[in-house]
């Protein structure tokens, strides 16, 4: 056997600062040796092969929260980037009726404390526990006030016209702070009482003008009306915080996946909206080695099932990750595979043959910091999409029941090409590093501190460079599973083209002088980061062109277009994962302290 080494490769991070979902830690960057038999292929080991991995998890940041890491351990800094998930307007549910759970329309699906529809980091139920403290202090100031204009108008003394002065000048501080508390909530309560507050406004400003003229009786008739409105608003505020507070937060069709009770819900939602890790990427390198007399080769065993079995930390009786070890795993014995479902019949079974399952059961991986589950149907149905060039697979959320659906599915670079996807091949090979089809599956995850497991999309795709096959992917979060009017896009398009980078530029500034040269555009400057954010947002960025804004918007909203209605691509929350080029380290004969140093290296952004 020729070729046995093989040096580590990442996903090009970027060039300058985050922007947006930030790595929340140092990458992971490991070596594997797997071993082989000329006599019985990737079983049992004769002949040590290297492989590498490499892994970065990026998160949401809380930009009241605490800075996270951004790619520079020894300088962190906070990215310009809100959580879109902490104002997404509504969230999932199996409900029919027209409020679409939305927390203004006091939909019983709402959650207790949350705002999904209001500013970043708006919390609806502190705004109107706020602002009930105010309208309290605001009906103790007219009291007051209106006890002075009777006990003047009762004797005609006009003494106390600078006392009340005080007093006006206090409630138009409280009234304005009223309006300002609620200005960002959208709900009916809080609209109410902001336009009554205009209301007492003038009433006020009545009442200082009686004062002026000497007219107390007037002024306390003013003041009379305002107390009326307060204490109506204050009954009002009172009832809405009564009612919220009994309000469950669900999401039937996830915790019919799961199994989560309300409770474990609540919190999920609680976690997506502070700082959640939104994706996962990985790259696994190995050396494009064939054995001696025989007619295996290593690319060509490291099917899609192998590797995504792997990233998913699956193993054999014996511990060995299905990517390397024995595909036969016996029925008993404590084995609790959810793959294999006892002894192999001419080399497989049905779950071998169809890797797609109903076991959602999570494990812990080597490669991901989250625990995941296999490729299991969600119920989506995915559909890929080419829009100006761009090529992109998107899950339907709400699929036809009429029509078989597409829970997997394969798409060439070009996007000439998308079917149901085959784990057991990759199909046809485009470009110089002969970039295979991406496959894309709906699986679990659950990163650290997360109450609960969430719908994601796993996608891979293998290339090759420097005789070397590289298989890049990761996951990233399905927000239309959790949400309304949301949409993932994980983009897809075009052979993946792959930088070397040797161990001369990665020695100080040298790395981001390598990639200044080599690339070229906005687009691929970014890099693979992650999108989060709105349409309209992701289309001023040049994440999306406009053409590709307008279309993700008429399939979220049929009928709609940004021409005809003023803000409503703002209304699509959109997540899209870019894989971008590829930056792989040369040094195949460099020890391994050189690698991983290489592996981390690669994996940061540049300035």
């Amino acid at each position: 056997m020729t070729n046995t080494g093989t040096s580590p490769a990442a996903p090009f991070a970027g060039i300058g600062a985050y922007t947006g979902p930030s790595p929340t830690s140092e990458p992971s960057v490991y070596k594997l040796t797997p071993t082989v038999s000329a006599d019985s292929g990737l079983l049992s080991g004769e002949v040590e092969l290297e492989a590498w991995v490499t892994s970065t998890a990026l998160g949401a940041i809380d930009l009241e929260g605490e800075a996270t890491y951004t790619g520079d351990a020894a300088n962190t800094a906070r990215a310009n980037y809100n959580n879109s998930r902490s104002n997404k307007s509504k969230i999932r549910s199996d409900d029919t009726d027209s409020d679409d759970i939305e927390l203004g329309d006091r939909d019983y699906n709402d959650a207790p404390g949350y705002d999904y529809n209001d500013a970043p980091g708006y919390d609806y139920n502190d705004a109107l526990r706020a602002a009930l403290d105010l309208e309290n202090t605001l009906l103790s100031q007219t009291t007051e006030a209106a006890s002075i204009s009777k006990r003047s108008a009762r004797t005609g003394r006009g003494k106390n016209s600078k006392e009340i002065d005080k007093y006006f000048d206090n409630m138009r501080s409280s009234i304005n702070e009223i309006q300002e508390t609620l200005e960002s909530c959208s709900d009916d309560v809080c609209v109410t009482v902001r336009e009554h507050a205009e209301g007492r406004k003038k009433l006020t400003q009545q009442a200082a003008t009686h004062v002026d003229n000497g007219e107390w009786s007037h002024a306390a008739e003013a003041l009379q009306e305002i107390q009326g409105i307060v204490e109506g608003d204050i009954e009002l505020l009172e009832k809405s915080l009564q009612d919220t507070s009994e309000h469950v937060l669900e999401n039937p069709p996830l915790q019919d996946l799961t199994g989560a009770s309300d409770e474990d819900i609540a919190a999920l939602y609680e976690y997506l909206a502070g700082e959640p890790v939104l994706s996962e990427q990985f790259t696994i390198t190995v050396p494009d080695a064939s054995l001696p007399g025989s007619d295996v080769v290593v690319g060509d065993e490291l099917t899609p099932r192998r590797i995504i079995e792997y990233v998913t930390g699956r193993a054999d009786t014996d511990g060995r990750v299905y990517a390397w070890g024995d595909n036969k795993v016996e029925n008993g014995g404590g084995n609790t595979s959810p793959i294999y479902e006892g002894d192999a019949v001419g080399g497989e079974n049905a779950l071998n043959r169809v890797l797609m399952s109903d076991d959602n059961s999570l494990y812990n991986s080597d490669t991901f910091l989250s625990t995941v589950s296999g490729p299991v149907d969600t119920g989506i149905h995915l559909e890929s999409d080419v829009v100006d060039g761009r090529v992109t697979v998107n899950p339907v959320n709400d699929p036809p029941q009429a029509t078989e659906t597409t829970p997997a599915l394969a798409v060439s670079a070009d996007g000439a090409s998308s079917e149901p996807a085959d784990f057991d091949e990759w199909g046809a090979k485009l470009g110089e590093s002969s970039t295979t089809s991406t496959l894309v599956c709906p699986i679990m995850v659950a990163p650290p501190e997360c109450p609960s497991p969430f719908p994601a999309l796993l996608y891979v795709r293998r290339c090759k460079h420097a005789d070397q096959y590289i298989y890049t992917g990761g996951w990233v979060i399905d927000d239309g599973s959790l949400y309304v009017d949301s949409i993932t896009l994980v983009a897809v398009g075009e052979p993946t083209a792959v930088i070397g980078v040797g161990a001369g530029d990665l020695d100080g500034d040298g790395y981001g002088d390598v990639m200044a040269r080599r690339l070229s555009g906005e687009r691929e400057r970014r890099g693979a980061r992650l999108f989060d954010g709105a349409v309209s947002d992701a289309v001023a960025e040049g994440h999306l062109s406009e053409a590709e804004g307008e279309d993700i918007i008429l399939r979220k909203r049929p009928g709609r277009t940004t021409r005809q209605e003023e803000g409503t691509a703002a209304d699509v929350p959109v997540t899209m994962t870019a894989q971008g080029r590829l930056v792989h380290f040369t040094g195949a004969s460099a020890s391994d302290d050189v690698k991983f140093k290489a592996g981390a290296e690669l994996s940061k952004s540049v300035n």
